[in-house]
């Protein structure tokens, strides 16, 4: 059986152990539900969820948190000019020289974006919805985002139209990062 995503059929999550590290890494496609999944552990003290959306775009600012702060200003000190390979082995090590008692969330995209499987440390957790609900996803939570702007007066609405089309054209032609996820999948 395949481990690929499908265009219209989600599969079940997919968990890999890599390593025994304490570390839960959560994967998948713009839109998949990988920050569900994060949100489950966000109230739970035992946790510590990073946003890597946060660290590598400084998007998802909704989702971010002191720790997430610590690490971000680490990183811009160190790599000034956003070096997105060498993130993750910088956050690994920052986790194993903190807390012991907590067990640290990653979750976002550039997990399989920039990384080999071997290069993973503690649990992946692959999210492998359909590509076709993912990309419906990612637009309708942009609409939601630039309607609270426009109904706020904070855009107008020919920016909110033009925007609405630049993301359709955007993430259409982001569809061709599900090769790059199957790739990854098959790797596994």
């Amino acid at each position: 059986m395949s481990n690929k995503v499908r265009l219209f059929v989600d599969k079940k999550d997919l968990e890999v152990l890599c390593t025994n590290d304490n570390i839960i890494n959560i994967t998948g496609m713009i839109g998949s539900g990988k920050t569900t999944l994060a949100n489950k552990y966000r109230n739970d003290s035992r946790y510590v969820v990073i946003s890597l959306d946060c660290l590598y775009r400084g998007q998802d600012k909704d989702n971010i948190n002191e720790e997430t702060i610590k690490i971000n200003q680490m990183l811009k000190k160190k790599y000034p000019n956003q070096d997105n390979e060498k993130y993750y082995e910088e956050i690994i090590s920052y986790i194993k020289n903190t807390d012991k008692s907590v067990i640290y969330v990653l979750e976002g995209q550039q997990i399989y974006r920039y990384l080999d499987i071997k290069e993973i440390k503690g649990r992946l957790i692959i999210k492998r919805t359909a590509i076709i609900k993912w990309w419906k996803r990612s637009i309708v939570r942009h609409i939601k985002r630039k309607k609270i702007e426009l109904t706020n007066k904070q855009i107008t609405r020919k920016q909110y139209y033009s925007n609405i089309l630049y993301w359709l054209k955007r993430r259409t032609i982001q569809l061709k990062y599900y090769k790059d996820f199957n790739i990854f999948l098959t790797n596994i």
